[in-house]
């Protein structure tokens, strides 16, 4: 089997707490869900880290896989005696939770998977290669910023610069190792078929303006398909509702994780 390393990681929270576990997408890192985590963190032991060839982890492992990222999440846990734990993702970081939940539903309480789907389809395969490309010729930095311009609208930029400033300063923390190691695990993971088997308590949540990462169509089809899960859509925001709508975000999550 093959040897993978492990995470950098934050800890917050009190260590009698049960777990919650926040995962981040490709080119964010630890501090990607930190207001959420924050405010979780009342209730929860809470996890946050960053993924491999990300602000301070090691690059991946040399063919690194979908499995492989998957297997690297729950190594963490096994090192931090994780016996189970809710789990939060956006994203790369949705679809993450989703195997988590398939793969290994005794490790996952209740998954909240926001703006994912099981399976990119081909035009996103093909947008993704494009991506990969761009960086090989461009690099991080540059990607980085045109990147962060596609995600937040000129007008959200221009009235929330520190926003800005943080999701262009996380993605150029990301190596090229790292952004190829995921986008390519990205564009190869596929989920389809076992995305109905998913049993455990799954919250999706959908950005209204979100038209790549995981559409409200999409992930309503994905609602209908698996009795498990309930849709919940985020109006006027969209990919990195999170940032876009940290309030509503938290006030979700704690709903589904807490009940209030």
């Amino acid at each position: 089997m093959k040897t993978l390393p492990s995470f950098h990681y934050v800890i917050q929270g009190s260590d009698q707490a049960p777990w919650l576990t926040f995962i981040p997408g490709i080119g964010n890192d630890a501090s990607f869900w930190a207001r959420q985590a924050a405010a979780l963190s009342s209730s929860f032991r809470v996890l946050c880290f960053d993924p491999w060839g990300h602000g301070q982890s090691p690059v991946p492992p040399t063919d690194c896989r979908f499995d492989d990222i998957v297997r690297g999440v729950v190594n963490l846990w096994d090192e931090l005696d994780i016996e189970s734990s809710s789990v939060v993702g956006l994203g790369f970081g949705g679809s993450l939770g989703l195997a988590l939940g398939i793969d290994y539903p005794q490790r996952v309480e209740r998954l909240a998977a926001f703006c994912c789907r099981p399976r990119q389809p081909d035009e996103r395969r093909d947008f993704w290669r494009a991506r990969l490309e761009f960086a090989a010729a461009q690099g991080i930095h540059t990607l980085a910023d045109i990147t962060v311009d596609r995600w937040l609208s000129a007008e959200f930029r221009a009235s929330h610069p520190e926003v800005d400033d943080c999701l262009r300063q996380m993605m150029k923390g990301t190596r090229l190792e790292g952004y190829r190691a995921y986008v390519k695990a990205f564009i190869d993971m596929d989920l389809t078929d076992a995305f109905s088997s998913l049993r455990v308590p799954t919250l999706l949540v959908a950005a209204e303006h979100d038209h790549g990462g995981g559409p409200v169509e999409a992930m309503r089809a994905m609602a209908e398909q698996n009795p498990h899960t309930s849709l919940t859509v985020i109006s006027g925001v969209g990919h990195i509702c999170n940032h876009e709508a940290p309030a509503q975000v938290e006030q979700i999550l704690q709903k589904f994780l807490v009940g209030t």
